[in-house]
């Protein structure tokens, strides 16, 4: 497994295989002689059914492997999935998300069975797909329920929003249950970063804060002892909602794609990594006195937890049916090994978005060298594979992978202070793992890091960014007055404004800088599978440069 981004971060993230913690909640009720405990599984952020590395880290079958020891425990286990599965995946590109949702409905070990203890809810990438229809199949394929607080469903663009519970009877606006004899009450927020004309969301400040209300009220009218907040949201509006409303117990939560466990005032908020390399399990126990406790523990699922037969096997089928579909659409097999790789090729999410990786340089290289530009850059949430290629064969699977989305390269002039304020904004939010954080080539440059571990800062002046100029052999001091030529894809360049980069607003306002001309328009994929082709033996051998450096105080 990639080893997490930065020291800094260790404090947030507290990267161990166990980690216990625990918080005692306010009295909610006359004394009862006996303990009620009931144990809480939490995934997030599931786009590989089969896991990372080739199966060998992660996925769906070593969680029903943990779902069913805990069940054997003797206590209700709640399994809770903090958004984004069906989609971005090769698998869910090409079978439309079906085998996502054909391998959840195994986590119970009964095939036939409706999961009364399975409950999920949107993430952003749950609408990628433009066929509002997709999505009311797969919930209505779902054996388990959703719970929707925020997100309402849209007949046509012009008619009046209603509840996702009027169309599909396994989807709620809130969700209370009896469990371990202690009412559970369970709603949702998900973030409003896609839109489209079949939802629309409650989001907006004072929108959302009224949805929330309105969910406790509704919560506490259904007699809910216990609160859970489903959500996929940044972590920083999570930790907002939790001080506006205290009353809040457990906070589930998605998007930042690694692990993640902040306390404010008694209210936990916890988030697992991305593809179930890790999962957090919860001891929820009411004492005979009515005081809520609540135990959290890291669990990561490695080679240590063995894979649940019946979902491996169903894993292995979908799998198969992924490499016909793909040799049927595009006439090569996921297999074909295309080129090598001397040194691991780091994809991994939060590593892609939080530090430099040989995967990143490689790719900022060949934008570089194909537009011969002074400089290249590629975000890190446009490299879409979310795993590591280890050394040895890179395949189509891989590159499909890497290329979820289908992008052109762009190339513009620069000034030396706009490049500046891109690298700025590149690492200004670099310890929540962002999609705007961008792997370099051209150039190398240090940020430093102030603040605290919650609450972080980062600076760069001038003086911390060096460039290789086009056709010059070492690197020079950055000249803020003189312009430069930058590559990158045509994503950045038209919609750049969507992660910070306001230079970069075609999408908006048609102000991104005019583009170079191009002989003809230029594939990424395609640019990166002619290079890797024209590669002595075919073999990448990029490695790590420290082309970013933080640098603590």
């Amino acid at each position: 497994m990639a080893q997490r981004f930065m020291g800094y971060l260790a404090s947030i993230i507290l990267c161990t295989s166990l980690i216990v913690s625990c918080t005692m909640l306010p009295h909610r009720e006359s004394g009862t002689p006996e303990e009620r405990r009931f144990t809480l599984l939490q995934i997030n952020d599931v786009y590989k059914i089969e896991g990372l590395q080739k199966g060998e880290i992660g996925g769906l079958a070593r969680v029903r492997t943990l779902r069913r020891k805990l069940e054997d425990e003797g206590r209700p286990v709640l399994m809770l999935l903090a958004g984004d599965f069906l989609y971005p995946s090769v698998m869910s590109k090409y079978l439309h998300a079906q085998p996502m949702v054909k391998i959840l409905n195994l986590m119970d070990g009964d095939p036939n069975a409706f999961d009364e203890h399975l409950v999920v809810t949107f993430g952003n990438h749950e609408f990628d797909n433009p066929d509002g229809g997709i999505l009311l199949g797969r919930i209505a394929q779902s054996d388990f329920d959703w719970v929707s607080s925020n997100v309402r469903y849209l007949t046509t663009p012009e008619a009046e929003s209603e509840s996702f519970n009027r169309r599909l009877k396994n989807i709620h606006d809130v969700i209370t249950r009896d469990l371990g004899g202690i009412r559970v009450g369970i709603f949702s927020v998900t973030l409003d970063s896609r839109s489209r004309d079949y939802i629309r969301y409650t989001y907006a400040p004072e929108e959302r804060r009224a949805a929330v209300q309105a969910a406790l009220t509704q919560m506490r009218n259904e007699g809910a002892q216990f609160i859970i907040a489903l959500t996929h949201q940044d972590l920083a509006e999570d930790e907002h909602m939790v001080e506006n409303f205290p009353e809040i117990d457990l906070v589930i939560g998605g998007h930042e794609h690694f692990y993640i466990q902040r306390r404010i005032g008694h209210t936990w908020i916890t988030k697992a990594d991305s593809d179930a390399q890790s999962t957090l399990v919860y001891d929820i126990r009411v004492s005979g006195k009515g005081e809520i406790e609540a135990v959290p523990r890291l669990v990561k699922l490695d080679g240590h937890i063995a894979k649940d037969t019946l979902v491996e096997h169903e894993v292995a089928h979908y799998l198969n049916e992924l490499r016909e579909v793909i040799k049927g659409q595009t006439r090569r097999d996921p297999m074909q090994e295309i080129g090598r790789t001397r040194y691991l090729l780091e994809g991994i999410e939060p590593v892609v978005r939080g530090r430099e990786t040989a995967l990143g340089d490689f790719l900022a290289d060949v934008i570089r060298e194909r537009l011969k530009t002074d400089i290249a850059f590629v975000n890190g949430g446009s490299i879409r594979i979310n795993d590591n290629i280890p050394p040895g064969p890179v395949t189509v699977y891989d590159l499909e992978g890497i290329f979820y989305f289908e992008n052109t390269l762009a190339a513009c002039e620069i000034t030396g202070a706009q490049l500046l304020d891109i690298l700025r904004n590149s690492v200004s939010k670099v310890h929540l793992g962002n999609g705007r954080f961008l792997q370099v080539s051209g150039l190398r440059f240090r940020y430093h890091v102030a603040g605290t571990t919650d609450k972080p800062s980062y600076r760069i002046e001038a003086d911390d960014v060096q460039i290789q100029p086009r056709g010059t052999e070492g690197y020079v001091s950055l000249d803020i007055q003189r312009k430069y030529t930058a590559g990158m894809t045509d994503f950045i360049w038209q919609n750049g404004f969507r992660d910070g980069y306001e230079l970069f607003s075609r999408g908006k306002n048609g102000s991104s800088p005019p583009q170079l001309p191009l002989s003809t328009p230029m594939d990424f994929r395609k640019a990166v599978e002619e290079a890797i082709a024209a590669l002595p033996d075919r073999t990448i051998t990029t490695q790590v440069e420290e082309r970013i450096t933080p640098v603590k105080k």
